[in-house]
């Protein structure tokens, strides 16, 4: 498949509406998360555990409209990331600074569906191809993951009902809040090749960094 795959408007002006009305009467739910240390992402965060009890319509919504779709676009038989917590959750970016720094997904595939982002957030991407020779430099420049940004990369904005399907394990990325004020929206979903079996340890390093 292509590097990625945008698809404006792919949810209607209405739907947009009714998944920020519902976001916004639970905001209770939101966890902030600062990264330890400064490693890991600075957001807000209702995971995927929490949306199953507390969120279902969002948890049906992906079930029912969204797997397929995603197994449409990759070309291939998807399952769910096998973490609950981490298959989808919903992410907030309020502050500038906000985002994720450069980084590959433990899933192979990943849906983002935009319902504000009135603050400019963006997505930065490096091509599969070029992200092949510089994950070997991932871990080493840990520490200061910013020299990533003087690759070649595209930048990707999303708006209200936009949907963008990547490769986030094969595509070094990173979310970027570029000034104060505003507010980003996302509902996240992520997936995995057919019968590929859940990486625990990776899953204690993301719960550590991240939440």
């Amino acid at each position: 498949m292509e590097q990625y795959i945008l698809v404006k408007n792919f949810l209607s002006t209405e739907e947009v509406h009714h998944f920020l009305e519902l976001i916004q009467g639970n905001k209770g739910l939101f966890v902030e998360t600062l990264g330890r240390w400064g490693l890991g992402p600075r957001y807000q965060v209702i995971d995927g555990e929490v949306i199953r009890t507390r969120l279902p319509e969002v948890f049906s919504f992906g079930e029912r409209r969204l797997l397929a779709r995603a197994e449409e676009m990759a070309g291939q038989r998807l399952q769910w990331l096998d973490s609950p917590r981490r298959s989808m959750r919903v992410q907030r970016y309020t502050r500038r600074g906000d985002g994720f720094r450069w980084h590959l997904d433990g899933h192979t595939w990943v849906i983002l569906l935009a319902l504000m982002n009135s603050n400019d957030g963006q997505i930065h991407v490096i091509s599969p191809r070029l992200t092949r020779f510089l994950k070997f430099l991932l871990y080493p420049l840990y520490v200061i993951p910013q020299v990533f940004s003087v690759f070649p990369h595209q930048r990707i904005s999303l708006g209200p009902g936009d949907l963008l399907f990547m490769s986030g394990g094969r595509m070094l990325h990173r979310g970027v809040t570029p000034k104060e004020g505003g507010e980003r929206v996302l509902m996240v979903f992520t997936f995995d090749e057919l019968g590929k079996k859940h990486n625990w340890f990776r899953d204690r390093i993301a719960r550590f960094l991240n939440y």
